[in-house]
């Protein structure tokens, strides 16, 4: 069986380390992502942020799904908001990257999955809003920046039925959770499938077209350090970029 090729889009930081590389500009991925997709059985490509948009459908050439990797905050400017005190660092340069694929996956039939800020990217990039910063947005919210090792589930979603959510991980699952943003205003043609217990969207999919699906928590910190449940959600997500690629 021929392995799936999953382009994880990279990040963009400038290294500021007291040593010889101060200043060096560095493409990135986190390396669970890239074990992620290895463990389920496919072949991880890393995707950096380029500046020419226009080269963005050439980049996806071969690519039989697109992983949107988390990050920085999402810059509020691009959904029609000015930028609160709360807000975090932002790369403008690197959002509209990410937007970019997501209409490009779009046009050219590539699954998509979203992860934590891929969620919020997803979302962003079909007219959707966010909440900035949920402790001062979003009263009565429980921890969603936790303080216990990465791997290590914190908190319970509930998930919608007959969703592909649900059809992975049940109606309920634990879940990790390293966000101080998420979805305010779902996008139009999108739907919430997950929920955390104070209501904060963890899950949305696609209604039709071309499969986008994104999650707020981190399935591959969990799938990395050996968690077989969130290992499943990428096999899953490769089947479906096979049963795409032979459509």
């Amino acid at each position: 069986m021929t392995k799936m090729k999953i382009g994880l889009l990279g990040n963009f930081e400038q290294m500021d380390t007291n040593d010889v590389f101060i200043g060096t500009k560095r493409a990135y991925v986190n390396q669970d992502y890239v074990d992620s997709i290895s463990l389920a059985g496919g072949i991880p490509i890393i995707l950096p942020v380029i500046s020419d948009l226009d080269d963005v459908s050439d980049m996806l050439s071969g690519l039989d799904g697109v992983i949107v990797t988390g990050g920085a905050d999402m810059d509020p400017l691009l959904y029609g908001e000015q930028v609160l005190p709360s807000c975090g660092m932002c790369d403008t340069n690197t959002d509209r990257f990410f937007l970019a694929v997501i209409h490009a996956c779009d046009v050219l039939s590539i699954p998509v999955f979203g992860i934590c800020k891929g969620l919020q990217a997803i979302n962003v990039a079909y007219g959707g809003t966010l909440y900035q910063d949920i402790p001062s947005q979003y009263p009565h919210a429980i921890q969603h920046d936790q303080k216990r090792p990465r791997e290590q589930a914190t908190h319970a979603i509930s998930i919608q039925q007959d969703s592909f959510l649900a059809g992975v991980l049940g109606k309920e699952a634990m879940v990790n959770s390293w966000h101080h943003q998420s979805v305010k205003d779902i996008a139009d043609g999108f739907h919430v499938t997950a929920k955390a217990p104070d209501g904060i969207v963890e899950g949305i999919e696609k209604d039709d077209g071309t499969f986008m699906c994104g999650v707020q928590f981190h399935p591959e910190m969990m799938t990395a350090c050996g968690n077989k449940q969130m290992l499943s959600l990428f096999k899953a997500f490769l089947h479906v970029c096979e049963e795409a690629h032979h459509d």
